[in-house]
């Protein structure tokens, strides 16, 4: 018996020094067809074993470094640049040899992964008067592919930040509007959420792509109320329950710890923190939504003034959400003219800004406006067309934009670029609307 029990004890040592041997096994990493992923990221690891979130985060490192965020649901870890990926760089992604499981298994040398970010597309209305569809192109223009397959009642759209999927509203039988949903290619088109008689508009996605907010009008709600779709559930809800709030055109922060919208029944901007549940009130007339600035923090919007003439001119203010201090915009105060929304270049350290003098020509040119030293500079200078819908590419190369030729009754929409560092443009497509940067 003694020499049963010694050799059972030998088995079962030499059974655990083997599983010693045995190193942690390589985590893999998702990413979409071409090893390519958007500006916005995310970055996905999964792992086969059980781990230590903060022992996994103190041995990885992205290089080129990139501030950012990871995030965990189980064995799935997620990065979110705190800003974005430069398109076009290619990273390199290490885990470090060494780092252990909950196990006891030891990677047993450096995981290493290199990815690319893809230059960012253009999302756009195509055929906007006749039929319109959602469609997408390079940004040059190239590789037009029609996404949607509505029978022309697309209304409006919203790309998820990792550029991979789009969701949009499209008329329904019932004279409602649904939500659907498209990857970026094309694939897997189908109805979200079936709104029945109510119109389901204005789609905006969260930074994380757990949530879609939107705009939901109904006979209890004429003027729109905000609701969340929540995409792990699939469970829709209001965001308040005192249905005198009204609200439109939802819209995250960059970071997500704020969602803004407007009020039309009390004529303001409301933005919840979402953190504090705290609620700022931003009263303005223009019943239009503010922009964020690139770190989320401040919120540019617009309000009308008397001019001298009789005629309201337009004054861009700033909020900051952390102080709660309003103050007018002095770099962008640029007379008695009338101004549409501005947005900041993806630093932070100019606007660009549709605007007009009260008297003249009734079309708004795009200007760039610098927040500190420097003169402002018209983007456009064609007194014969409208500019809207203006939006930055991730990295601040391009402006994409909207124009419109309003002296002939067959002009359609076309939608444009502007090319910051050699003052080009270019047409992405003919009778199109409302372009915004899918990356």
């Amino acid at each position: 018996m003694p020499y049963a029990i010694l050799i059972l004890l030998a088995v079962i040592g030499i059974f655990f020094w083997l599983g010693s041997q045995v190193g942690m096994s390589k985590p893999e990493i998702r990413l979409p067809d071409g090893a390519e992923i958007g500006a916005r990221g995310p970055l996905i690891l999964e792992f086969h074993q059980a781990v230590t979130a903060a022992d996994i985060e103190a041995h990885l490192h992205l290089e080129p470094a990139v501030e950012g965020k990871w995030t965990w649901e189980g064995n799935q870890t997620t990065f979110w640049p705190a800003g974005v990926f430069q398109a076009g760089q290619i990273y390199t992604l290490r885990l470090d040899r060494g780092v252990v499981d909950e196990t006891g298994h030891r990677l047993k040398s450096d995981a290493v992964w290199s990815f690319r970010i893809r230059a960012a597309s253009i999302l756009y209305l195509g055929q906007a008067t006749q039929a319109p569809e959602v469609w997408l192109a390079d940004a040059a223009g190239n590789a037009a592919k029609q996404l949607s397959e509505s029978g022309g009642r697309v209304q409006d759209m919203a790309g998820f930040p990792s550029g991979e999927r789009v969701v949009y509203s499209a008329t329904n039988d019932q004279a409602g509007v649904d939500l659907w949903l498209v990857n970026r290619d094309g694939a897997d088109n189908h109805r979200l959420l079936d709104c029945g008689p109510d119109a389901c508009v204005q789609p905006s996605v969260a930074p994380d792509e757990s949530a879609i907010t939107f705009s939901r009008r109904s006979p209890n709600a004429p003027l729109g109320e905000i609701w969340t779709f929540d995409l792990k559930t699939g469970e829709s809800s209001a965001l308040h329950t005192d249905q005198t709030i009204s609200g439109i055109e939802p819209d995250w922060s960059p970071l997500g710890r704020y969602l803004q919208f407007y009020d039309p029944e009390y004529s303001q901007i409301r933005v919840l923190d979402l953190i504090t549940n705290k609620v700022i009130l931003i009263p303005t007339e223009q019943q239009a939504i503010g922009t964020w600035s690139p770190d989320g923090t401040k919120l540019l919007f617009t309000r009308a003034e008397s001019s001298e003439i009789g005629v309201p001119f337009v004054r861009i203010y700033q909020a900051d959400l952390e102080s709660g201090d309003i103050q007018l915009v002095e770099a962008a105060d640029l007379g008695q003219v009338d101004a549409s929304r501005p947005i900041f270049t993806p630093d932070g350290n100019s606007l660009v800004i549709a605007l007009r003098a009260l008297v003249g020509s009734p079309n708004k040119q795009l200007w760039l406006v610098p927040l500190e030293n420097g003169a402002s500079q018209s983007i456009t200078e064609d007194l014969t067309a409208s500019f809207a819908a203006y939006s930055w590419d991730p990295n601040g190369r391009q402006l994409v934009f909207q124009r419109f030729q309003l002296e002939s009754s067959q002009s359609t929409p076309q939608v444009m670029t502007w090319q910051k560092d050699d003052k080009a443009f270019q047409v992405i497509a003919e009778d199109a609307a409302r372009p915004q940067w899918l990356p």
